[in-house]
């Protein structure tokens, strides 16, 4: 009878060199574990090896070999995009995974590789991956033929109603202090959002088909008066607030009847196409908008290359080149609610009508208007990573600016009601004009104690005005921005 050589894990092999740096005899080593000396004495050989596979976590502790891949740079990159996909709680399971390692491939210039079932189970055996249910409010959607059954229910109103007065709306959770970094879940390990809830937003936005008007953002926080809005009167988005920072169906409702004043007061009639959400209710009493939701287990437009998309890749932009500029510098970095209401502002200002145009007409809505070729909103950005790394952001490889703007999309938007919130929901309006107080703006206030800044007088306000006019005065401007100041003058 031949004896199987009997094969030993990483980890009892990091044991066994440990019982014999302790000092204990290797023979009694090599009957404690079944193994010959011969191969005590190649484990002994090999510990830098071994030592160096368990430290770096580069292998699973259970795995007994140490063979390492011939496509390295591709599983380096793709361990990397799979690790930080878990922690920010985003849904992954085997048909991404290979949709991905067959991205990272072309990019990497691995023509011949492909991602068969057999090579996604060895790599996820290497690193020691599984694909677990995470903890926190992560969520997956299915998305079943959308053009064909909103055609169905949009269809009708298409003839009566012409483009610029039908629009869609759009939800997306914002971490909006998060910066690039290197966080990894694997196996054994537990990760959840946690303090990262504290900084989270909802961002809720919508636009019409052909592109000319973008309704004004909605962004909906944990506290209805934060510290970063002492003093401010006015926002430019519209702002609302509950403890849990989401959509619920009184904020849907209030927000239904200002955007139904708003066309009200323009004389119009439009069409409001909206997700099939629990917090997306009937409103009743609407006089200028009719809502119009989507079947259930559908979405209108995919958000993946949409206009929401394009929002969020802007803001991470301004986000890291405000960060790059501190660095430079030599300031603290900070970043407030109203700092990113602000940004979120100017951002959501410059996501173009070509950009709507495409997205309605990828989802297959068939427009008169069509997007035009040449979208100014192609931009590379490898500079602006290359110029960040260089001022010490930590931008995980082969993690692109638009992966960094998706990482919460697996994030839900919306509250659950309950029964009793739906018997009480009047009540509930009316005790929430009170403040939601929590430890995000308890830090935020200790953070500002000591920097207290005191209003601008109008002096103040008018100098900074002719500083700004004679900086353009030195710009190729376009007659526009000196229109905006005279009006900003004459409103000072």
């Amino acid at each position: 009878v031949v004896r199987r050589k009997k094969s030993i894990s990483i980890e009892e092999k990091i044991d066994i060199i440990s019982a014999v740096e302790s000092g204990k005899k290797k023979a009694d080593v090599a009957a404690k574990y079944g193994i010959k000396k011969n191969s005590l004495s190649s484990i002994m050989k090999n510990k830098e090896k071994v030592l160096e596979a368990f430290e770096s976590l580069r292998f699973d502790p259970k795995r007994k070999r140490l063979r390492t891949a011939f496509y390295s740079d591709l599983e380096e990159a793709l361990v990397k995009w799979y690790r930080i996909a878990q922690c920010f709680n985003v849904p992954v399971n085997g048909r991404m995974l290979r949709l991905k390692a067959n991205d990272f491939a072309q990019k990497l210039g691995h023509s011949d590789f492909k991602c068969s079932n057999g090579w996604l189970d060895r790599f996820k055996s290497r690193y020691g991956l599984v694909f677990r249910a995470q903890p926190g409010d992560a969520a997956a959607s299915t998305v079943v033929d959308a053009p064909t059954l909103w055609y169905q229910n949009v269809l009708p109103y298409l003839n009566d109603y012409q483009p610029k007065n039908v629009f869609y709306i759009q939800e997306t959770a914002l971490l909006y202090q998060l910066l690039p970094h290197n966080t990894f879940a694997f196996k054994g390990e537990t990760c959840s959002v946690g303090k990262l809830s504290k900084e989270r937003i909802t961002v809720v936005g919508g636009t019409n088909m052909d592109g000319s008007e973008k309704l004004p953002l909605l962004v909906i926080g944990k506290n209805k008066s934060p510290h970063s809005f002492k003093d401010v009167k006015s926002l430019p988005v519209d702002y609302e607030a509950n403890d849990v920072a989401l959509m619920t169906s009184e904020v849907f409702e209030q927000w239904m009847h200002k955007l139904d004043d708003r066309f009200q007061a323009q004389q119009r009639r439009v069409v409001i196409l909206a997700d099939s959400l629990p917090a997306h209710t009937e409103v009743k009493n609407l006089k200028s908008v009719k809502l119009v939701f989507s079947p259930p287990d559908s979405s209108c437009l995919a958000t993946n290359q949409g206009v929401i998309r394009s929002l969020k890749v802007k803001y991470r932009r301004c986000l890291i080149e405000r960060f790059v500029d501190c660095v430079e510098g030599n300031k603290e970095f900070m970043l407030t609610l109203l700092d990113a209401i602000e940004m979120l502002y100017r951002c959501w200002g410059e996501v173009t009508p070509e950009t709507i145009v495409k997205n309605y007409s990828e989802a297959g809505f068939k427009l008169e208007t069509q997007a035009n070729g040449n979208n100014a909103e192609v931009e590379s950005d490898f500079a602006l990573i290359a110029h960040a790394q260089a001022a010490g952001v930590e931008f995980p490889e082969g993690l692109s600016l638009e992966e960094y703007a998706s990482l919460e999309d697996g994030l839900i938007t919306y509250k659950m009601p309950t029964s009793n919130e739906r018997l009480c929901a009047k009540k509930s309006t009316s005790d929430e004009a009170g403040t939601f107080l929590d430890d995000e703006d308890e830090a935020e206030g200790n953070r500002f104690q000591g920097t207290e800044q005191t209003l601008p007088s109008k002096s103040e306000a008018l100098s900074a005005l002719d500083t700004l006019r004679k900086f353009l005065g030195s710009q190729d401007t376009s007659d526009s921005l000196h229109d905006s100041l005279a009006d900003l003058e004459n409103f000072i």
